[in-house]
């Protein structure tokens, strides 16, 4: 029994005590993370201000606007029921029909030119055929053209095709996807390994369905990625709907809130312009809450992959 008992108490792991190297390299790795932890937060205040200000302007009278004060001194929505009446004189459905306008010109955007993208993205990345490289120099070489330079060839081919009156030209010469995303998308798929691929073709799938059933479920990620900017860039597009579209019924909301703003920006007109902006941010702010998940995978592949 004694020898028992002295053969567990010789198996009983012993504590050793902390040395002083040890300790140090604690106390220092706190301190960072409270210095990160603090930089983080004062970030997030920076960048979240203006809509903190955007929020509180938006329940100031006319002439608080420029006051300086953060908080109003009179609280109203004001506001609000200026931008509900006012888009309804501008436009027949008022908001909810800029909202409507919106959407369709957005979300049908989106959904195909991603797709789009992806296949060529994959052509680019997976496949072998002849020019392939000097096909895709090209078409980077024409993220370098403004859009300022062919905006208004590009209003006038859309009147003679009698696209004006509604929205189709605003979303039909999108439907053929976007160079910046087949570039992203072409970067992501260099990390999978053509094993994956040839495997599948072995078994005896061809590239649409390899891609299909096995390419696409691995880059959701940076699909979810890149359709977040897409809808926020195809959302907030001013510019492109105030050229193309000539019906006033299909105005979109950037172009509802530059209406909403009057001529010259007047005090008064200030808070239903930015109530009618923070009314809009709402959509993306529940897209990215969605998809922010894939965002991260996204991130952290890449971080891998590197």
């Amino acid at each position: 029994m004694e020898n028992q008992e002295a053969l567990r108490q010789t198996n009983i792991p012993q504590v050793q005590p902390m040395s002083e190297k040890n300790k140090h390299i604690n106390r220092r790795k706190l301190i960072m993370n409270i210095v990160v932890t603090v930089l983080l937060s004062l970030g997030s205040v920076i960048m979240l201000f203006p809509f903190l200000w955007m929020l509180l302007a938006t329940l100031k009278p006319g002439y608080e606007i420029y006051s300086g004060d953060l908080f109003p001194h009179e609280w109203t929505f004001a506001g609000y029921k200026e931008m509900w009446t006012e888009c309804g004189y501008m436009m027949e459905g008022g908001i909810i029909r800029g909202f409507v306008n919106s959407i369709v010109t957005t979300v049908p955007v989106v959904l195909v030119q991603i797709i789009v993208s992806a296949f060529a993205a994959y052509a680019f990345a997976k496949l072998n055929f002849v020019g392939k490289n000097v096909m895709f120099l090209i078409f980077l070489g024409t993220m370098a053209i403004p859009f300022a330079v062919i905006m208004l060839p590009q209003a006038w081919l859309y009147g003679r095709m009698g696209l004006t009156n509604g929205p189709l030209a605003v979303i039909i010469p999108k439907f053929f996807g976007s160079i910046g995303t087949v570039f992203f998308l072409r970067q992501f798929l260099f990390g999978i390994p053509d094993s994956i691929s040839e495997a599948a073709r072995l078994d005896g799938a061809g590239y649409t369905r390899t891609f299909i059933s096995i390419i696409l479920p691995l880059i959701m990620p940076a699909l979810a990625t890149q359709g977040i900017l897409s809808f926020i860039g195809n959302w907030n597009d001013f510019l492109g709907p105030m050229l193309f579209i000539g019906d006033v019924n299909w105005k979109t909301l950037p172009l509802l809130v530059n209406d909403l703003n009057g001529a010259g920006g007047q005090m008064e007109y200030v808070p239903r312009a930015l109530a009618a902006s923070l009314v809009s941010l709402v959509p993306i702010v529940i897209v990215f809450a969605a998809f922010q998940k894939k965002i991260i995978g996204s991130i952290v592949f890449s971080a891998v992959k590197g």
